[in-house]
Protein backbone atom coordinates (compact mmCIF):
# COMPACT_ATOMS: atom_id res chain seq x y z
CA UNK A 1 0.00 0.00 0.00
CA UNK A 2 1.42 3.46 -1.03
CA UNK A 3 2.27 5.87 1.66
CA UNK A 4 1.13 9.71 1.43
CA UNK A 5 3.29 12.20 2.04
CA UNK A 6 2.65 13.46 5.41
CA UNK A 7 1.35 16.87 5.68
CA UNK A 8 3.12 18.76 8.39
CA UNK A 9 1.36 21.95 10.18
CA UNK A 10 4.03 23.83 9.25
CA UNK A 11 3.78 23.49 5.60
CA UNK A 12 -0.15 24.51 6.28
CA UNK A 13 0.98 27.85 8.10
CA UNK A 14 3.31 28.59 5.06
CA UNK A 15 0.41 28.56 2.41
CA UNK A 16 -2.11 30.33 4.86
CA UNK A 17 0.53 33.35 4.66
CA UNK A 18 1.27 32.94 0.94
CA UNK A 19 -2.44 33.38 0.38
CA UNK A 20 -2.48 36.20 2.63
CA UNK A 21 -0.28 38.11 1.01
CA UNK A 22 -1.90 37.43 -2.59
CA UNK A 23 -5.63 38.57 -1.15
CA UNK A 24 -3.35 41.66 0.33
CA UNK A 25 -1.35 42.81 -2.96
CA UNK A 26 -4.90 42.13 -5.17
CA UNK A 27 -7.25 44.71 -2.65
CA UNK A 28 -4.34 46.71 -2.59
CA UNK A 29 -4.09 46.99 -6.54
CA UNK A 30 -8.21 47.39 -6.77
CA UNK A 31 -7.87 50.43 -4.48
CA UNK A 32 -5.42 51.96 -6.49
CA UNK A 33 -7.31 51.41 -9.98
CA UNK A 34 -10.11 53.02 -8.28
CA UNK A 35 -8.01 55.71 -6.75
CA UNK A 36 -6.57 56.75 -10.47
CA UNK A 37 -10.18 56.24 -12.21
CA UNK A 38 -11.54 58.66 -9.46
CA UNK A 39 -9.03 61.00 -9.66
CA UNK A 40 -9.02 61.43 -13.49
CA UNK A 41 -12.75 61.86 -12.88
CA UNK A 42 -12.50 64.78 -11.28
CA UNK A 43 -10.12 66.59 -13.26
CA UNK A 44 -12.83 67.10 -15.57
CA UNK A 45 -15.03 69.70 -14.03
CA UNK A 46 -18.57 70.28 -14.76
CA UNK A 47 -19.55 72.45 -17.80
CA UNK A 48 -21.17 74.66 -14.78
CA UNK A 49 -18.86 74.58 -12.12
CA UNK A 50 -16.07 76.95 -11.72
CA UNK A 51 -12.69 76.20 -12.54
CA UNK A 52 -10.09 76.32 -9.47
CA UNK A 53 -8.20 79.59 -9.03
CA UNK A 54 -4.73 79.01 -10.44
CA UNK A 55 -1.47 80.49 -8.62
CA UNK A 56 1.28 81.46 -10.50
CA UNK A 57 4.83 81.63 -9.65
CA UNK A 58 4.85 84.52 -7.58
CA UNK A 59 1.85 83.27 -5.15
CA UNK A 60 -0.91 85.53 -7.18
CA UNK A 61 -4.36 84.17 -8.10
CA UNK A 62 -4.34 84.67 -11.39
CA UNK A 63 -8.06 83.36 -11.89
CA UNK A 64 -9.32 85.93 -9.82
CA UNK A 65 -7.44 88.84 -11.68
CA UNK A 66 -9.78 88.38 -14.63
CA UNK A 67 -13.58 89.84 -13.31
CA UNK A 68 -16.05 86.94 -14.86
CA UNK A 69 -18.83 89.44 -15.46
CA UNK A 70 -17.41 91.60 -18.62
CA UNK A 71 -17.36 95.22 -17.75
CA UNK A 72 -20.05 97.63 -19.84
CA UNK A 73 -18.53 100.03 -22.22
CA UNK A 74 -21.58 102.68 -22.10
CA UNK A 75 -21.21 106.17 -24.38
CA UNK A 76 -22.43 108.78 -22.14
CA UNK A 77 -24.05 111.93 -23.78
CA UNK A 78 -25.92 115.03 -22.07
CA UNK A 79 -26.95 118.45 -22.77
CA UNK A 80 -27.68 120.85 -20.10
CA UNK A 81 -29.29 124.34 -20.37
CA UNK A 82 -28.65 126.70 -17.97
CA UNK A 83 -29.90 130.28 -17.18
CA UNK A 84 -27.44 132.68 -15.74
CA UNK A 85 -26.99 136.34 -15.11
CA UNK A 86 -24.14 136.89 -17.23
CA UNK A 87 -22.70 134.13 -20.06
CA UNK A 88 -19.28 135.17 -20.34
CA UNK A 89 -17.84 134.30 -16.19
CA UNK A 90 -19.97 131.54 -16.14
CA UNK A 91 -18.55 129.64 -19.73
CA UNK A 92 -15.22 130.71 -17.96
CA UNK A 93 -16.11 129.00 -14.45
CA UNK A 94 -17.72 125.88 -16.65
CA UNK A 95 -14.70 125.79 -18.54
CA UNK A 96 -12.31 125.65 -15.41
CA UNK A 97 -14.72 122.86 -13.75
CA UNK A 98 -14.15 120.24 -16.37
CA UNK A 99 -10.39 121.43 -17.05
CA UNK A 100 -9.78 120.68 -12.94
CA UNK A 101 -11.47 117.08 -13.48
CA UNK A 102 -9.48 116.44 -16.67
CA UNK A 103 -11.24 116.45 -19.21
CA UNK A 104 -11.45 119.19 -22.73
CA UNK A 105 -12.73 121.82 -24.58
CA UNK A 106 -14.24 120.45 -27.88
CA UNK A 107 -16.08 123.64 -28.79
CA UNK A 108 -16.71 127.09 -27.76
CA UNK A 109 -19.75 129.45 -29.32
CA UNK A 110 -20.20 132.43 -27.80
CA UNK A 111 -22.74 135.76 -28.79
CA UNK A 112 -22.53 138.67 -26.82
CA UNK A 113 -25.79 140.59 -27.69
CA UNK A 114 -27.39 143.13 -25.94
CA UNK A 115 -30.72 141.65 -25.90
CA UNK A 116 -29.79 138.61 -24.87
CA UNK A 117 -26.14 136.72 -24.72
CA UNK A 118 -25.37 133.19 -25.41
CA UNK A 119 -23.08 130.57 -24.95
CA UNK A 120 -22.82 127.02 -26.34
CA UNK A 121 -19.89 125.03 -24.71
CA UNK A 122 -19.32 121.15 -26.09
CA UNK A 123 -17.02 119.67 -22.90
CA UNK A 124 -15.64 116.02 -22.76
CA UNK A 125 -15.06 115.36 -18.71
CA UNK A 126 -14.21 111.50 -17.66
CA UNK A 127 -17.02 108.79 -17.67
CA UNK A 128 -17.08 108.60 -13.81
CA UNK A 129 -17.74 111.97 -13.10
CA UNK A 130 -20.40 112.81 -15.79
CA UNK A 131 -23.57 113.06 -13.41
CA UNK A 132 -21.38 114.96 -10.63
CA UNK A 133 -20.02 117.23 -13.77
CA UNK A 134 -23.75 118.00 -14.91
CA UNK A 135 -24.81 118.77 -11.32
CA UNK A 136 -22.22 121.43 -11.24
CA UNK A 137 -22.82 123.18 -14.02
CA UNK A 138 -26.63 123.27 -13.17
CA UNK A 139 -24.72 124.63 -9.92
CA UNK A 140 -23.99 128.00 -12.22
CA UNK A 141 -27.22 129.38 -12.41
CA UNK A 142 -30.96 128.39 -12.91
CA UNK A 143 -31.33 125.30 -14.51
CA UNK A 144 -34.06 124.95 -17.64
CA UNK A 145 -33.57 121.45 -18.91
CA UNK A 146 -31.46 118.93 -19.03
CA UNK A 147 -31.22 115.39 -21.49
CA UNK A 148 -29.10 112.36 -20.92
CA UNK A 149 -28.54 109.63 -23.06
CA UNK A 150 -26.49 105.98 -22.53
CA UNK A 151 -24.92 103.98 -25.75
CA UNK A 152 -23.84 100.38 -24.92
CA UNK A 153 -21.38 99.70 -27.33
CA UNK A 154 -19.82 96.42 -25.43
CA UNK A 155 -20.44 94.25 -28.11
CA UNK A 156 -19.54 96.95 -31.00
CA UNK A 157 -15.92 97.42 -29.11
CA UNK A 158 -16.11 93.12 -29.03
CA UNK A 159 -16.83 92.47 -32.88
CA UNK A 160 -13.97 95.60 -33.58
CA UNK A 161 -10.97 93.42 -31.05
CA UNK A 162 -11.97 90.60 -32.76
CA UNK A 163 -11.90 92.09 -36.75
CA UNK A 164 -8.57 93.99 -35.64
CA UNK A 165 -7.11 90.27 -34.95
CA UNK A 166 -8.47 88.70 -37.68
CA UNK A 167 -6.81 91.08 -39.63
CA UNK A 168 -3.62 91.86 -38.33
CA UNK A 169 -3.17 88.10 -38.65
CA UNK A 170 -3.98 88.18 -42.08
CA UNK A 171 -1.44 90.59 -42.59
CA UNK A 172 1.11 88.74 -41.08
CA UNK A 173 0.22 85.99 -43.33
CA UNK A 174 0.64 87.85 -46.71
CA UNK A 175 3.72 89.20 -45.50
CA UNK A 176 4.86 85.70 -45.00
CA UNK A 177 4.00 85.00 -48.57
CA UNK A 178 5.75 88.35 -49.73
CA UNK A 179 8.67 87.64 -48.08
CA UNK A 180 8.86 84.30 -50.18
CA UNK A 181 8.19 85.26 -53.22
CA UNK A 182 10.15 84.64 -56.43
CA UNK A 183 8.69 86.68 -59.20
CA UNK A 184 7.78 90.15 -59.99
CA UNK A 185 4.33 88.96 -60.71
CA UNK A 186 4.06 87.80 -57.09
CA UNK A 187 5.60 90.53 -55.51
CA UNK A 188 3.53 93.07 -57.23
CA UNK A 189 -0.12 90.91 -56.80
CA UNK A 190 1.44 90.57 -52.96
CA UNK A 191 2.24 94.69 -52.29
CA UNK A 192 -1.14 95.39 -53.57
CA UNK A 193 -3.04 92.87 -51.31
CA UNK A 194 -0.86 94.00 -48.64
CA UNK A 195 -2.00 97.61 -49.01
CA UNK A 196 -5.26 96.77 -48.90
CA UNK A 197 -5.49 94.75 -46.07
CA UNK A 198 -2.93 97.03 -43.97
CA UNK A 199 -5.48 100.26 -44.75
CA UNK A 200 -8.60 97.87 -43.57
CA UNK A 201 -6.86 97.21 -39.91
CA UNK A 202 -5.81 100.51 -39.41
CA UNK A 203 -9.42 101.79 -40.22
CA UNK A 204 -10.54 99.56 -38.11
CA UNK A 205 -7.70 100.01 -35.44
CA UNK A 206 -8.81 104.15 -35.75
CA UNK A 207 -12.79 103.37 -35.49
CA UNK A 208 -11.84 101.17 -32.45
CA UNK A 209 -10.06 104.02 -30.94
CA UNK A 210 -12.64 106.95 -31.76
CA UNK A 211 -15.01 104.64 -30.05
CA UNK A 212 -13.05 104.43 -27.15
CA UNK A 213 -12.37 107.79 -26.95
CA UNK A 214 -16.35 108.37 -26.64
CA UNK A 215 -16.39 105.93 -23.79
CA UNK A 216 -13.49 107.02 -21.60
CA UNK A 217 -14.93 110.86 -22.11
CA UNK A 218 -18.38 111.71 -21.94
CA UNK A 219 -19.48 114.48 -23.82
CA UNK A 220 -21.87 117.25 -22.48
CA UNK A 221 -23.16 120.34 -24.16
CA UNK A 222 -23.74 123.21 -22.09
CA UNK A 223 -25.98 126.11 -23.33
CA UNK A 224 -25.74 129.20 -21.05
CA UNK A 225 -28.60 132.03 -21.65
CA UNK A 226 -28.69 135.54 -20.30
CA UNK A 227 -32.71 136.40 -19.03
CA UNK A 228 -34.61 138.21 -21.80
CA UNK A 229 -34.48 142.23 -21.71
CA UNK A 230 -37.93 143.83 -20.71
CA UNK A 231 -39.57 145.29 -23.36
CA UNK A 232 -40.56 148.83 -22.93
CA UNK A 233 -43.73 149.90 -23.60
CA UNK A 234 -43.67 152.29 -27.09
CA UNK A 235 -44.13 156.12 -25.68
CA UNK A 236 -47.15 158.50 -27.14
CA UNK A 237 -47.86 161.80 -27.17
CA UNK A 238 -46.51 165.54 -29.33
CA UNK A 239 -43.08 165.32 -27.52
CA UNK A 240 -42.42 161.59 -28.30
CA UNK A 241 -43.67 161.37 -31.77
CA UNK A 242 -41.20 164.56 -32.50
CA UNK A 243 -38.22 162.81 -31.26
CA UNK A 244 -39.47 159.52 -33.62
CA UNK A 245 -40.16 161.94 -36.69
CA UNK A 246 -36.44 163.77 -35.87
CA UNK A 247 -35.03 160.14 -35.70
CA UNK A 248 -36.37 159.42 -39.07
CA UNK A 249 -35.51 162.38 -40.79
CA UNK A 250 -31.95 161.51 -39.75
CA UNK A 251 -32.32 158.28 -40.39
CA UNK A 252 -33.89 159.35 -44.28
CA UNK A 253 -30.67 161.94 -44.70
CA UNK A 254 -28.24 159.53 -43.84
CA UNK A 255 -29.85 157.08 -46.25
CA UNK A 256 -29.61 159.75 -49.10
CA UNK A 257 -26.52 160.80 -48.35
CA UNK A 258 -25.24 157.60 -48.54
CA UNK A 259 -26.98 156.49 -51.57
CA UNK A 260 -25.40 160.21 -53.27
CA UNK A 261 -22.07 158.72 -52.45
CA UNK A 262 -22.88 155.10 -53.76
CA UNK A 263 -24.24 157.20 -56.85
CA UNK A 264 -21.24 159.59 -57.15
CA UNK A 265 -18.31 157.44 -58.49
CA UNK A 266 -20.49 156.40 -60.90
CA UNK A 267 -21.94 159.57 -62.28
CA UNK A 268 -18.63 160.69 -62.61
CA UNK A 269 -16.62 157.75 -64.66
CA UNK A 270 -20.28 157.70 -66.80
CA UNK A 271 -21.89 160.90 -66.74
CA UNK A 272 -19.33 163.11 -67.42
CA UNK A 273 -18.87 161.66 -71.20
CA UNK A 274 -21.90 161.43 -71.68
CA UNK A 275 -23.10 165.32 -70.89
CA UNK A 276 -20.27 166.22 -73.29
CA UNK A 277 -21.65 163.68 -76.00
CA UNK A 278 -24.93 165.35 -75.10
CA UNK A 279 -23.56 168.71 -75.21
CA UNK A 280 -21.87 168.29 -79.00
CA UNK A 281 -24.93 166.50 -80.23
CA UNK A 282 -27.11 169.73 -79.57
CA UNK A 283 -24.33 172.38 -80.76
CA UNK A 284 -24.26 170.67 -83.92
CA UNK A 285 -28.00 170.79 -84.33
CA UNK A 286 -28.35 174.23 -83.46
CA UNK A 287 -25.53 175.13 -86.17
CA UNK A 288 -27.35 173.44 -88.48
CA UNK A 289 -30.70 175.17 -87.81
CA UNK A 290 -29.10 178.32 -88.24
CA UNK A 291 -27.59 177.61 -91.32
CA UNK A 292 -30.56 176.60 -92.74
CA UNK A 293 -32.66 179.66 -91.57
CA UNK A 294 -29.95 182.31 -93.04
CA UNK A 295 -31.61 184.36 -96.28
CA UNK A 296 -29.71 183.63 -99.70
CA UNK A 297 -27.49 186.19 -101.51
CA UNK A 298 -29.99 189.66 -102.82
CA UNK A 299 -30.03 189.74 -106.29
CA UNK A 300 -29.30 193.30 -108.24
CA UNK A 301 -32.40 195.28 -109.39
CA UNK A 302 -33.13 195.21 -113.78
CA UNK A 303 -31.22 198.28 -114.99
CA UNK A 304 -33.78 200.41 -116.94
CA UNK A 305 -34.71 200.51 -120.36
CA UNK A 306 -33.11 203.02 -122.30
CA UNK A 307 -35.82 205.65 -125.11
CA UNK A 308 -35.24 204.60 -128.27
CA UNK A 309 -33.15 207.35 -130.94
CA UNK A 310 -34.98 209.49 -133.42
CA UNK A 311 -38.92 210.23 -133.68
CA UNK A 312 -39.23 207.35 -135.58
CA UNK A 313 -41.70 205.84 -133.48
CA UNK A 314 -43.81 207.53 -130.72
CA UNK A 315 -42.69 208.52 -127.58
CA UNK A 316 -43.03 206.85 -124.47
CA UNK A 317 -45.31 208.07 -122.20
CA UNK A 318 -43.99 209.47 -119.05
CA UNK A 319 -45.46 207.98 -115.95
CA UNK A 320 -48.45 209.82 -114.29
CA UNK A 321 -48.90 211.80 -118.54
CA UNK A 322 -51.84 211.66 -120.32
CA UNK A 323 -51.08 209.92 -123.86
CA UNK A 324 -53.39 212.00 -125.47
CA UNK A 325 -51.81 215.17 -125.29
Amino acid sequence: MAAFPRVTSSTTVGRAVVAGLALLIGVIGLAGCSAAESNSAGGEAPAGADAPPVVDAGGGDVANAIDPVQERSIIYTGTITVQVESVAPAADEAIAVVVGLGGLVAGDNRTIDEDRSQATLVLRVPADQFSSTLDRLARLGTEQSRQVQAQDVTEELVDLDARIATQRASVDRVRELLARAETIAEIVSLETELTRRQAELDSLIQRRATMAGLVDLATITLILQEPRAAEEEPETGFIPGLRAGWKGLLVSLEILLTLTGWLLPWAVVFGLPTLAIVLAVRRSRRRRQAEAAAPGPVAPPPAPVAPPSGGGGPAANPPGGDATS
